[in-house]
């Protein structure tokens, strides 16, 4: 078995043996896989950061939309806006009315 691991040695070029190379690579493995700012963690960091942007988007355009409606319900007159909004969205209707829903 010595000699198994002796052989093994010698055959492993010098570069590789050398105490610097190992340090540089101990090193880069150390940061890349367990420091905590490693970049996995800032993958990781960065795709949570795309997803807030995402749904920060998405909830401005909402406010948006939710804006418009305000603005047609503040009206105290049942103008043709309001009318649309009430039949298409809330499904409501006149007396003496039916209404069908086509999907």
């Amino acid at each position: 078995m010595k000699q198994y691991i002796i052989r093994f040695y010698t055959k492993i070029p010098r570069w590789i043996k050398n105490r610097y190379f190992l340090s540089v690579v101990i090193f880069c493995t150390w940061i890349i896989f367990f420091d905590t700012n490693s970049i996995l963690v800032q993958a990781n960091k960065q795709n949570d950061i795309n997803k807030l942007e995402s749904d920060i988007e998405y909830y401005i355009r909402e406010i948006e939309q939710d804006q418009k409606l305000l603005n047609i319900i503040r009206t105290d007159s049942l103008t043709l806006d309001l009318e649309k909004y009430f039949r298409e969205v809330l499904f409501l209707s006149k007396k003496n009315e039916e209404v069908f829903i086509i999907e």
